[in-house]
């Protein structure tokens, strides 16, 4: 019987541990950017389209490279990924303090960070099952979950005050510290290869000699075998579908945010680290730690369903809040004002933001698993580079869309009408039968999401 795995088992991997301090690094200077940029442009622009197109522009790098960056993952030294990527990110953002004057600049230098960023996640996402044990990947993830959530809430929680009190441009400088130190440390990373299989080592020798026609040829026969991996197994598809749900349902968040909370709730968009950003991290934190010592055990399609559907009722409260408050209604201001102004509505989005917290790490870790788990180690950094893809594409147009309409309709719409959709997904993942008859799926489908439901 093999021995149970611990937190401090998995750390005690060199490997794991360098991974997870660059990990740190990297995504604690991302993002207090995503951050900083989502506030510095609305002010710039004082408008949700104006965001919602700097988020296409995040997004966008991993719909035109994500299966390329997936097809190189697999081929490249992780560890050489890694260290050019952090050494150029640190460099972006420096560049930043320089260019933060010109929208078209900033959108440019957003595109490049994510299109390094997309390398640097797949390369990250598929060294894990590498470097860690089978039977730690639950602890690994939980790990890791934790972490990047961490960042999340050290670096959006801080960018806010670090606005406020220092100005755009300590935000950036600090970034870019943080990247160089990354790049600094990953010199010391052990490599992390796998061995190629026939196709990998026929590009290999074509990158080498320079052959463009047979890299064309290669790559698209690697990405279309990667595709058809894919579409042959339901809970790998499942998995990426549900992955980039969530990384919809964050964007047009992100969109939203600032003109939420300073035209519908009246508070400062930047006090936003207080209200929603900690408490959000916190709750991931929370959540991703419960997890990892009581996930094994867990039934993860319930577990997922059932955390789907509550995070869609808090995306409902979070709409009709503005509506039901009477702080909105009687103590209104020209401006928005510190949150401690509106104590009723601050309490609400505290604790729902710590609810949605859990939820969300509830939906990631358990989904990302079943996605490691059936996918064979040398197609790994493929079939995450096709996540990428699937979670930035099926993006773009609700990011784009959900910006136009805030200006149209206000935000308050937007999220009743999000909180529902979510909450409908989340039965069908549930109840299936509720929304088909046994003979409208194959038996297939049917034995996917769980033959006793169609039992009479």
């Amino acid at each position: 019987m093999s021995e149970k795995p611990t937190f401090s088992s998995v750390i005690a991997n060199r490997g794991f541990l360098n991974l997870w301090i660059n990990q740190i690094l990297v995504q604690l200077s991302y993002n207090s950017l995503n951050f900083a940029l989502i506030i510095w442009v609305f002010r710039l622009t004082d408008s949700n389209t104006a965001v919602s197109t700097l988020l296409f522009s995040i997004y966008l790098p991993a719909v035109v490279l994500g299966l390329f960056s997936g097809v190189l993952v697999d081929l490249i030294d992780r560890k050489k990924i890694i260290m050019i990527i952090n050494f150029f990110l640190s460099l972006a953002f420096f560049s930043l303090i320089f260019l933060k004057g010109s929208y078209p600049a900033i959108l440019a230098v957003a595109f490049f960070v994510n299109a390094l960023g997309q390398f640097y996640a797949t390369a990250e996402a598929s060294a894990i099952p590498i470097v860690v044990k089978r039977n730690q990947l639950i602890a690994a993830n939980s790990i890791f979950s934790a972490t990047l959530y961490s960042a999340f809430l050290v670096g959006f929680g801080l960018s806010g005050p670090l606005i406020t009190h220092f100005g755009i441009n300590f935000v950036f400088g600090l970034g870019g510290t943080l990247l160089s130190s990354a790049f600094l440390l990953s010199l010391v990373f052990p490599s992390i290869v796998t061995k190629p299989d026939a196709g990998g080592r026929k590009l290999i020798t074509a990158f080498r000699k320079g052959r463009l026609v047979d890299i064309k040829e290669i790559g698209l026969f690697e990405i279309i075998k990667t595709i058809r991996l894919i579409k042959g197994k339901l809970p790998v598809l499942t998995s990426i579908g549900i992955l980039a749900g969530v990384q919809m349902v964050i964007g047009v968040l992100a969109v939203l945010l600032p003109s939420f909370l300073e035209k519908s709730l009246q508070i400062k968009a930047t006090d936003a680290s207080y209200v929603l950003v900690i408490p959000l991290g916190l709750g991931i934190v929370t959540g991703g730690l419960f997890l990892g010592k009581f996930g094994t055990n867990l039934i993860k399609r319930r577990l997922v369903s059932k955390a789907i559907i509550f995070g869609g009722l808090l995306f409902l409260l979070m709409g009709i809040a503005p509506i039901i408050s009477p702080a909105i209604r009687y103590f209104r201001h020209p401006k928005p004002v510190p949150f401690f102004y509106q104590q009723p509505l601050s309490k609400v989005l505290v604790v729902g933001s710590l609810l949605l917290g859990i939820a969300m790490v509830s939906i990631l870790v358990p989904t990302q698993t079943v996605l490691q788990q059936n996918t064979p180690e040398s197609d790994r950094g493929k079939v995450f580079s096709v996540l990428g893809v699937a979670m930035s594409g099926l993006s773009l147009i609700p990011i784009l869309l959900s910006g136009i309409l805030a200006d149209i309709f206000g935000t308050t719409s937007i999220f009743i009408g999000l909180g529902t959709v979510i909450i409908l997904l989340g039965l069908f993942g549930l109840k299936p039968s509720l929304f088909f008859a046994k003979k409208a799926l194959s038996y297939q489908a049917r034995e996917f999401l769980g033959l006793g439901h169609w039992k009479k």
